[in-house]
């Protein structure tokens, strides 16, 4: 059903659905926009498919059989063809019997809406300034996994002492640009593949398991503030990564080891950004630390990759660059800076896609 789901979405980008009215009443801002509500369920269907825990197809047609009374029986017949088909014939045997003109479609613009506040936005947002990290930060870096491990367990210093078990576990230098932490003013900042801030949002966390099943969400809720989703990184490489969505890392299989390979969002053909050293394809020198054996040779695989699958859905519908664009409204913004992550800031995006048919 996910080929039938594509070919339906396909269509649906010449309908004049939402962002694509705003492309045209946008003004000078318009070429900074996408028509992405088919293109970001579309892309997400195709991410969708590589987890066999997914359901995301099938609340794409339980919203799709709403939008028309006719969609229930058409839907069930598409699901009975033995043999793949083109698809204009997948888009015939649904619409048989149907106007698309007497169509609403809200349904499934309202996923499109949830899909891309509480999955794109909570996801890829800048974390909350946690704690600061204290003047006797180096003596936690010489404190044993057992220090540690308490420290935490007492509630001191939680953020320090999970970047100090990130220097036991990586090494002293940022992984993706070399530069030694605590030298020239290189300092590390903690960066997740999934931000802390999804912590209590259970729309989210409703989204992480149908794109990626519950086997997956359970573990993103498990070690989310723990080593497995964090790494260490100088603040070049921070930014592109959480800010505008550059690089990710992707988790590569096979019978005898994990390899963490940088992958490039933009420009894939090039070094970088900025003064990261890697290529796209290149592995990521995780697991260089003192004491790897205990602590693991690098970041949760499942994790990482669904970083991957998320970053990959938003840039290649064109999400991010609207995401990025809110960013920069927010900061330049006379109002007080509303933190992207937040429930009201899901709340206030949800109701202004609605009411204003889908323009931001």
């Amino acid at each position: 059903m996910d080929k039938h789901a594509l070919a339906v979405l396909a269509a649906a980008e010449s309908w004049g659905w939402p962002f694509t009215q705003h492309i045209e009443r946008s003004g000078e801002q318009g070429d900074r926009y996408t028509a992405v509500t088919a293109k970001l369920l579309s892309c997400c269907i195709t991410e969708s498919t590589a987890y066999s825990g997914s359901t995301f197809v099938d609340q794409f047609w339980r919203e799709f059989e709403k939008c028309h009374p006719k969609f229930l029986t058409n839907v069930r017949r598409l699901e009975y063809l033995l043999t793949p088909v083109p698809p204009e014939i997948s888009l015939s045997v649904l619409f048989e019997g149907v106007d698309r003109n007497t169509v609403n479609f809200d349904p499934v613009i309202q996923m499109a809406v949830e899909l891309f506040t509480h999955l794109g936005v909570a996801c890829t947002c800048e974390q909350e300034s946690g704690e600061s990290t204290p003047d006797s930060f180096s003596q936690l870096a010489l404190m044993n996994a057992e220090q540690l491990i308490q420290m935490i367990a007492d509630g001191r210093h939680k953020q320090a002492a999970l970047q100090s078990f990130l220097f036991k576990r990586d090494g002293d230098s940022c992984v993706l640009t070399t530069a030694p932490f605590g030298q020239d003013g290189v300092d590390p900042i903690l960066t997740r593949m999934i931000p802390n801030s999804i912590h209590g949002k259970p729309h989210t966390l409703e989204y992480i398991a149908m794109l990626a099943g519950t086997e997956v969400r359970n573990l993103v809720v498990e070690h989310l503030n723990g080593i497995g989703n964090a790494m260490n990184l100088e603040w070049n490489a921070q930014a592109t990564y959480e800010s505008r969505l550059y690089w990710t890392i992707f988790i590569e299989y096979n019978l005898v080891q994990v390899t963490y390979t940088f992958r490039k969002l933009l420009r894939s053909n090039h070094p970088g950004p900025g003064l990261i050293r890697l290529r796209d394809g290149d592995e990521v020198p995780f697991g260089k630390g003192k004491d790897v054996g205990r602590l693991g040779g690098g970041p949760l695989p499942a994790l990482c990759n669904l970083r991957y699958s998320i970053c990959r859905i938003l840039r290649m519908s064109g999400a991010a660059d609207i995401i990025a664009q809110l960013k920069d409204d927010a900061d330049d913004s006379d109002f007080p800076h509303v933190y992207l992550a937040s429930t009201d800031f899901a709340n206030i995006l949800t109701a202004k896609l609605l009411l204003n048919s889908g323009q931001i």
